[in-house]
Parts: C-alpha cells; sequence; structure tokens
C-alpha cells in the first residue's frame, strides 16, 4: 500500500473514532480542508475547530470506502458517510474526496457532496 493510501486509511479511522486529534494531526501545518459548502479551512487550528463543531452532533461517523484511485500524490475516494445521529437516526449520503498527500500528511482535502439530510 502506497503512503498516500495509508495515509487516507488513517484519516478515516480517526474520524470512526471520533478522534479529533489524531485526525488533524494527518494534516500538514498549512493544509486546505474544503467540506460540502462550508467554508475552506486552513491549517491545524483552524481543522481543528471545525471538527470540534461537527463531531459533538453525531455519536460516530463512518466512511464506507467503495473505491479509490491514485494519480501521482492525489488520491480519489468515492464512498457513502453514514451519519449515527444522536436521535438514533443514520442518514448515508454519497461522497467524492480529493486528497493531495504530501510526506505522509493531507496537504488538502476537498469533500464533494451534500450534508444537508444529516443535519434536518
Amino acid at each position: 500500500m502506497s503512503v498516500e493510501l495509508e495515509t487516507i486509511e488513517r484519516l478515516f479511522d480517526a474520524v470512526h473514532r471520533n478522534d479529533v486529534q489524531t485526525y488533524v494531526n494527518c494534516f500538514t501545518e498549512d493544509a486546505e480542508y474544503k467540506v460540502a459548502n462550508f467554508p475552506a479551512v486552513h491549517g491545524h487550528k483552524d481543522i481543528e475547530a471545525f471538527g470540534a463543531r461537527i463531531t459533538p452532533m453525531f455519536e460516530r461517523v463512518l466512511h464506507e470506502v467503495k473505491g479509490t484511485w491514485q494519480v501521482g500524490d492525489t488520491c480519489v475516494s468515492e464512498l457513502d458517510i453514514a451519519y449515527h445521529r444522536k436521535d438514533g437516526k443514520v442518514v448515508t449520503v454519497p461522497c467524492l474526496d480529493f486528497i493531495r498527500v504530501e510526506n505522509g500528511k493531507v496537504k488538502s482535502l476537498h469533500a464533494y457532496l451534500d450534508a444537508t439530510p444529516a443535519f434536518a
């Protein structure tokens, strides 16, 4: 397995464990992070703040990766994201992630999804 794919595996595993600090440490210090219609954030502090706002809303969030393709330092993952809400409902939405890895850390992550149903 390539360094890039190992990095993505660590990243998704941290989400599954609701481990914001490990998740943040998967990124470079100057990483760009863009999820759905939320404004892009940059760097560890802002990525951590974004995660800290979202994580308490859900019991857990799981990624079911359907496929990942790598070209150089960029990976594209097709996945379903299951949001396990505090009210017991599970909302699953399709997602496409574009993740660029630099020296074993995520340099940029752009997640294309409509997360609206998870927050409704």
